[in-house]
Formats: structure tokens, C-alpha cells, sequence
């Protein structure tokens, strides 16, 4: 596999962030579920996702962070993308099942979302993400690293990665609860 490596998102990369997540792969997110949720999401979303672009450029410009671009070294692509780092960046998480659980520190992380860009899917990018989310979370001095995958994965969890992936890079179920339909899990990965 080519070398990976994780770059922070910051107002230099805000134009790969966009053209990576831009397109109709990704819903008209942007990341900013975890830092902008409210009532109208779905329809921010489907009808004005600039408005997310821009609730996500707004916290970059203002030093909050928002997680790390996935760089292949050896053509420079940014391939995947990656709403992850300490859970006190992402508020949302809080609210959400699986997360909620937890605790609420800057020694833990949190995979809030993958993003593997289309064209880029099939190659394991998601398990590279997330064995060098551990690493920059043990070097940052994190002592946990979480993940919040739905069960059964259906219909729009995937962003989140699957259990399957966490227990391949050593993570274990900590706790679950219901999730309308599903079940969302929270994973932990010890750093320490």
C-alpha cells in the first residue's frame, strides 16, 4: 500500500476539503454535523449545503478543530477524510447514542466520521485512518481512543465504520444502547 499520512484540516487545505467532500458522495454535509446540528439539518443538507461548508470554514478560520484529510505521499491526493480528534471538538457527540456514553475529556478521542472519497474506496483506507488516528492520539497524549459504529450498519451509518473495523485495529465494545431501529456501540481503543 502507498504511504498515508494524516493532515489537520486548516484554512491552507479548505479548498482539497472541499473538492474531496463536495460531491454527491457525501450528502452536502461537511463535517458540521458535530459542531452545527439544529432542526434543519436534513433539509441544510439536501437544499443549502454551502451553508455547512461555510458553518465548517467559520470554526477552521477560528482555530477550532474539525479532523484530519487522509494525504497519499506519493501523488499528494487527498483521498479520505476524517472528523476525528479530541471529543471535546465535537459537541454534537454529546447528544448522540453511542457517544453519549462516554466520558467527556480532551484525554479521549473520538472517531466521529470516514470519508473515503469514491474513486478511492476498496483499497482499506479506513483501517490505515484510523491505526494513524491511534498514533497521533497516543502522541497528543490521549489516553482512549472511541468509535461509534451503528448495528446494523444500514442506511447512512456507514460514515461512522463498522464494528468490524474497530476490532480489526484492537478496539473493544465499552457499552451500546438503542438507537431507534439499531444499536449504536461505543468502542474504545486503550492508548496507554
Amino acid at each position: 500500500m502507498t504511504k498515508l499520512k494524516l493532515v489537520g484540516l486548516d484554512a491552507r487545505r479548505l479548498a482539497d476539503f472541499e473538492r474531496l467532500v463536495g460531491g454527491k458522495d457525501f450528502g452536502g454535509c461537511y463535517c458540521a454535523v458535530w459542531n452545527n446540528f439544529g432542526p434543519d439539518w436534513e433539509a441544510r443538507c439536501k437544499e443549502r449545503p454551502k451553508e455547512n461548508l461555510a458553518a465548517t470554514e467559520a470554526a477552521v478560520r477560528a482555530g477550532k478543530h474539525q479532523g484530519f484529510l487522509l494525504n497519499r505521499e506519493d501523488d499528494g491526493a487527498y483521498v479520505a477524510w476524517t472528523g476525528a480528534g479530541p471529543k471535546t471538538s465535537f459537541p454534537y457527540l454529546k447528544e448522540r447514542p453511542g457517544s453519549r456514553l462516554g466520558p467527556w475529556d480532551d484525554s479521549v478521542w473520538a472517531v466521529a466520521c470516514l470519508a473515503i472519497g469514491y474513486a478511492h474506496r476498496g483499497r482499506g483506507y479506513s483501517g490505515e485512518i484510523v491505526k494513524l488516528l491511534a498514533a497521533e492520539a497516543k502522541k497528543a497524549g490521549a489516553k482512549t481512543l472511541e468509535a461509534y459504529p451503528i448495528e446494523p450498519g444500514i442506511g447512512g451509518s456507514e460514515y461512522r465504520g463498522t464494528r468490524k473495523l474497530y476490532e480489526a485495529a484492537g478496539f473493544t465494545v465499552a457499552e451500546g444502547e438503542p438507537a431507534g431501529d439499531m444499536h449504536a456501540l461505543r468502542m474504545e481503543l486503550k492508548l496507554s
